[in-house]
């Protein structure tokens, strides 16, 4: 009877393990959020408060371990600038890492590039550097659910002649806000 009791035991912790180890990997999910966004508009990088929605997807999950799991993803933004009323793209290829602490509560940390548009009086296109920061909470039984408060940043230039501005960095936008990942 102690045999096959720690036999069930065995087989059972073990299936979890796998079970997690294997949705861990599942890169059948998609991320929605909102965020409150000061981006660069060109011309002469001026500060251009808004707000912008956000997508993303992993590409690719690394072995998730205990503590630790490496990350490919991308983003896209699509905000809009109250001053200016241009519009502002990102579009963000990542790679990073999750850190876990727990069941519940994790960060994450991404850097990439970016490629920058900026629509409206003053079209733009450009290149640049991106990253995001978040804390994960996970909630829900289903370890791919998951809310995060989240910090993003792309900067670069814009390919477009700007005389008045000296700023090396002159295109982006940064900003906080809120997201609710989850399979589909």
């Amino acid at each position: 009877m102690r045999v096959a009791t720690a036999l069930i035991l065995m087989s059972t912790s073990s299936a979890g393990a796998e079970s997690l180890a294997t949705r861990g990997r599942d890169t059948d999910r998609v991320m929605l959020g909102i965020a409150a966004e000061v981006f660069a508009s060109s011309p002469m990088a001026i500060e251009d408060p808004g707000f912008a929605a956000i997508a993303g997807k992993p590409l690719w999950l690394g072995n998730r371990h205990r503590f630790f799991q490496w990350v490919v993803d991308a983003d896209l933004i699509v905000g809009f600038g109250t001053d200016s009323h241009h519009a502002h793209l990102a579009i963000n290829p990542h790679a990073g890492f999750n850190l876990y602490f727990g069941s519940v509560f994790g960060f994450e940390l991404r850097v990439g590039v970016s490629g920058i548009a900026q629509l409206g009086p003053h079209s733009a296109l450009g290149l640049g550097a991106s990253g995001t920061g978040a804390y994960v909470f996970r909630l829900w039984n289903d370890d791919r659910r998951r809310l995060k408060l989240l910090v993003l940043m792309h900067a670069g230039a814009f390919l477009a002649d700007d005389p008045g501005s000296d700023l090396a960095t002159g295109a982006g936008g940064f900003g906080a806000g809120l997201a609710y990942e989850m399979p589909y």
